[in-house]
């Protein structure tokens, strides 16, 4: 189970594995327990009683009559089959499933909620990189975070996740790195051969962004910052997040994750 909302200093705290955990327990509950209880479960986590003050005064737990229960709304599959299903079957023939999903990350893709939602299935997630002069982005299906760059930074804390990348790269400034990469893929754009070798060249090759046969190309697909799709409907709010992830789930079909550059205006 995950918990989204709006606020990114609560995300940030929810995102902590002691409040993992308690949620994990709240949600596995078959009836409201007392907070002996919950002590008993939880005889090393430091600040408990402080914590469950939090999650109470967020609306995800509740306590009655000294009892405890979780109290926000536990979603088990997305809300918004219907209006997906809609979209796909009005706009099958009109564009390709690459342009959809450029247009869906750059342009619909919301993280706003009205209200905090308790989730009990895997999202689909954008990672972003991002300077004056490129955008690099990863979209990825429920579950999933393949090796490119945009995830990797995303999750940085997690090495372990990266075999390939984590060794080559580290915990390197995250502005200096893309100062780096920018000057190489500026060269292999306009067809240049990158001047040198360095761990920047190649974490580009290693992740599948450039490659060098059989002349110096990027492999992923490159638009324009002022690409947009017209005639297309956006959604709002609460819609719009559940919606960009669901049918970005749906446009990757078997695929782990897309990856795509945004080349900004000088």
């Amino acid at each position: 189970m995950e918990i989204f909302t709006s606020d990114k200093k609560v995300q940030q705290r929810l995102d902590r594995l002691e409040y993992q955990e308690l949620l994990d327990y709240f949600r596995r509950l078959q009836e409201p327990v007392i907070l002996r209880e919950i002590r008993k479960n939880f005889p090393e986590h430091k600040h408990l009683d402080k914590d469950l003050e939090f999650l109470i005064e967020q609306g995800i737990v509740s306590r009655i009559e000294r009892r405890y229960k979780l109290s926000v709304p536990l979603l088990t599959n997305y809300p918004t089959d219907e209006k997906v299903n809609a979209f796909v079957h009005e706009s099958n023939n009109q564009y390709s499933p690459e342009e959809l999903l450029v247009w869906l990350g750059e342009e619909v893709w919301s993280d706003q909620l009205r209200s905090t939602v308790a989730v009990d299935f895997p999202l689909a997630t954008r990672n972003c990189l991002e300077n004056e002069a490129f955008r690099l982005v990863t979209i990825n299906q429920g579950g999933t975070l393949t090796e490119t760059l945009p995830n990797y930074f995303e999750t940085i804390e997690q090495p372990t996740l990266f075999p390939t990348l984590a060794p080559l790269i580290g915990d390197v400034n995250l502005e200096f790195f893309m100062n780096q990469i920018t000057l190489i893929l500026e060269r292999v754009l306009a067809m240049k051969a990158p001047r040198r070798k360095s761990i920047f060249l190649e974490s580009l090759v290693t992740s599948q962004l450039i490659a060098e046969q059989p002349n110096w190309h990027v492999s992923i697909p490159v638009y324009e910052e002022s690409f947009s799709l017209p005639q297309l409907p956006k959604e709002q709010n609460e819609t719009a997040f559940f919606f960009s992830r669901q049918l970005a789930e749906r446009l990757l079909g078997d695929q782990a994750s897309f990856t795509y550059l945004i080349k900004k205006k000088a």
